[in-house]
């Protein structure tokens, strides 16, 4: 008995397709080959499992035209696949605004334009036109940095666990660093503190418990030359019986004790959100006073600009990371560093607030959250099929990124209901599934649509492609 995957078209006999002739006008004749062959070697890998012809294209026996036809789909499917950006726009309508899968904050005009100018010109990154000699890639972030922090010096790398993971390597390496039991935090994906720090050569002393840990609990082991280390929880909270040990305190015994504090503030809030109606968030600045020798936070969370991590705090300290040779490894590259400071810039204009998306977010009313949503229903109302039903009010979002994370945001939200049970749901992965995809919430049996969270330009999108799937949806019917 012949081997199953014998039974497929010769590779030759795919490439003569018509359908597979043509895609090499889309992309560069080898590359087709090689998928070509991809696709070819996993479907005999399929057959020579045992799985029989008919499990896998529905017929007992495919002739070769059918075989040619199916793997034709496959390797256009593919091409299709593989031309298609695998950073698809996307409209935010989940009520999160510092979204971590949907790249966080968005840049300003400011950062978007410099970004468009120095991808298409060379760039003085790392020579001082006036000496004509080599230069610091870092040195205007930092300038920034020192200015808008009031820190000694600063510097910036790649991003926030590399900002963290560089300090307590280059300033804890066979020092003790101590951290307390209820900050050993695990943040999103596989970044899990205990981890990153065991891979420093720091030598790891916890201290307190999961839910207490007092000031007493760091004088009884903190001495001279001990690295300190304080991280911001993130979306991690421990509620009810707990005791937390202050910063300003900790700056105190570490002074006293000549130990290092070093603070992972996380989400880099440089101004004070309570007019805002958020509070609990430090700025860099009050940790720095508060005793912080070295501060370490990101640069796409509540900064609001591009993936970095940050470091900032005493020159002597900086000074040491600046010449770490893992340096060379975590720097940032000409299109980051140019957005970075582009967004840091913009703190520095004068007015109430930068002039960044996070904040024209966080700045909209309830009343045009309101006329918003009133637009949207007055749009999608006149399609609703039978059963369905629309409804808008006020409820809850986040900021997201690990911030704020037990303040909800005040939003208005769009419902809609189907007719029977998961009718909102097929809804929501229709949407998701779209070009744009317009991810949405769903609660209660309902799909949520945010109003906070969507920029304007996006709500005539969002009715769009809810009228056309509401439309199919009833011919279906």
């Amino acid at each position: 008995m012949s081997h199953p995957g014998r039974q497929l078209p010769p590779f030759q006999d795919l490439l003569r397709r018509r359908g597979v002739r043509a895609l090499t006008r889309r992309l560069d004749r080898e590359l087709v080959n090689r998928l070509a062959r991809e696709i070819l070697a996993q479907e005999r890998e399929f057959l020579g499992r045992g799985r029989g012809l008919a499990a896998r294209y529905g017929s007992d026996e495919p002739d070769r035209a059918t075989l040619s036809r199916h793997l034709e789909d496959r390797l256009t499917r593919e091409v299709d696949r593989l031309l298609r950006p695998k950073l698809k726009t996307v409209v935010n309508a989940t009520g999160v605004l510092l979204h971590t899968n949907l790249g966080r904050a968005l840049l300003s005009g400011t950062a978007r334009e410099e970004l468009a100018r120095i991808a298409a010109h060379p760039v003085a990154l790392e020579i001082d036109l006036d000496t004509g000699q080599r230069g610091s890639r870092n040195d205007k972030v930092a300038r920034w940095l020192r200015l808008l922090t009031g820190a000694e010096d600063a510097l910036a790398v790649n991003n926030g666990a590399g900002a963290l993971w560089l300090t307590v390597h280059g300033l804890g390496r066979r020092r003790r660093a101590v951290i307390s039991r209820g900050e050993q935090v695990a943040i999103g994906g596989s970044f899990r503190m205990p981890e990153l720090l065991r891979t420093t050569g720091a030598v790891i002393t916890e201290v307190g418990t999961t839910n207490k840990t007092t000031l007493a609990d760091y004088a009884a082991v903190v001495r001279e030359g001990d690295l300190v280390l304080k991280v911001h929880p993130s979306n991690y909270r421990v509620e009810g019986f707990t005791e937390e040990c202050s910063l300003k305190s900790l700056g105190e015994l570490c002074r006293e004790r000549g130990a290092i504090l070093v603070f992972d503030a996380g989400s880099g809030c440089l101004v004070p959100l309570g007019k805002k109606g958020l509070r609990g968030e430090m700025t860099i600045s009050e940790a720095l006073r508060a005793g912080s020798q070295v501060v370490t936070f990101s640069g796409d969370k509540l900064l609001g600009g591009p993936q970095a991590g940050l470091v900032v705090g005493q020159r002597q300290w900086i000074q040491r990371l600046s010449r770490h040779p893992m340096m060379r490894a975590l720097r940032l590259d000409k299109l980051i560093l140019g957005t970075l400071e582009a967004t840091l810039r913009d703190y520095g204009r004068p007015g109430r607030r930068p002039p960044l998306p996070l904040f024209d977010t966080l700045d909209l009313s309830l009343a045009q959250l309101r006329r918003r949503a009133q637009a949207l229903a007055e749009r999608i109302e006149p399609h609703l099929p039978s059963g369905w039903q629309l409804r808008w009010g006020k409820e809850e979002g986040m900021i997201g990124g690990g911030s704020y994370a037990q303040q909800a945001v005040a939003t208005v939200g769009l419902r809609i209901r189907g007719p029977v049970e998961h009718s909102a749901e097929r809804l929501h992965v229709a949407l998701r599934r779209g070009d744009p995809a317009v991810l949405t919430r769903i609660a209660r049996g309902e799909i949520l649509i945010d109003l906070r969270t969507p920029q304007e330009e996006d709500l005539a999108v969002i009715a769009d492609r809810i009228v056309h799937l509401l439309e199919m949806e009833e011919r279906n019917t």
